[in-house]
């Protein structure tokens, strides 16, 4: 049976149904279907941290990478008058600081890559890859700066330690594995 719509209860559910937001009310459109997974999981906290965390250490290989590549030109450039016969040597140091470079730029794009995909809920591999390789090197830092007669040096390596340290860390945590779970469950991997 159809009401007219001036019936006053014209714009009333029927009797004994329950309206919520999976179902239909009059003047409103259905609710989102999420499908069989429900809505997508809320990113955690200490998977923003640890992405912010992955674009500061990505943003330092930057100056890395530059600076090593620059320095391999420089030496590269070096002739025989100006380095008094150690062209050799020259040409050495300038591979090596052109191969650091290649190596800091594959960590840079690494971590850049792999705190996007953190971020979009893809995958934590990357960044934690990406966070144990500086936490390896930080942790060198850290060691060679203790027999430092400067306290900065120790401050900053301490600094970039504990950095590294937090983005392994934060991915391990619960929420962080929840969230990536969730995430490969909707995608059906």
């Amino acid at each position: 049976m159809t009401l007219p719509p001036g019936d006053p209860q014209w714009n009333q559910p029927p009797q004994g149904q329950q309206f919520g937001y999976a179902g239909y009310q009059a003047g409103y459109q259905p609710a989102p279907q999420f499908g069989p997974y429900g809505p997508p999981p809320a990113r955690p906290g200490s998977v923003i941290a640890a992405a912010v965390l992955g674009f500061l250490f990505g943003a330092l290989g930057i100056v890395v990478t530059l600076g090593a590549i620059v320095l391999g030109a420089i030496a590269g450039s070096l002739d025989d008058d100006s380095t008094g016969g150690f062209d050799e040597f020259a040409d050495a140091a300038a591979g090596v600081a052109l191969a650091l470079g290649l190596l800091a730029l594959a960590w840079t794009v690494l971590l850049i890559w792999g705190s996007v995909w953190a971020l979009t809920g893809r995958s934590r591999v990357l960044l934690l890859v990406g966070g144990s390789i500086a936490l390896f090197f930080t942790t060198l830092g850290f060691l060679g700066s203790l027999g430092s007669t400067s306290g900065g040096d120790v401050v900053v390596n301490l600094l970039l330690f504990a950095g590294a340290l937090a983005i392994v860390l934060l991915l391990s945590l619960r929420p962080a594995a929840e969230y990536f779970a969730a995430h490969r469950a909707r995608r059906g991997g």
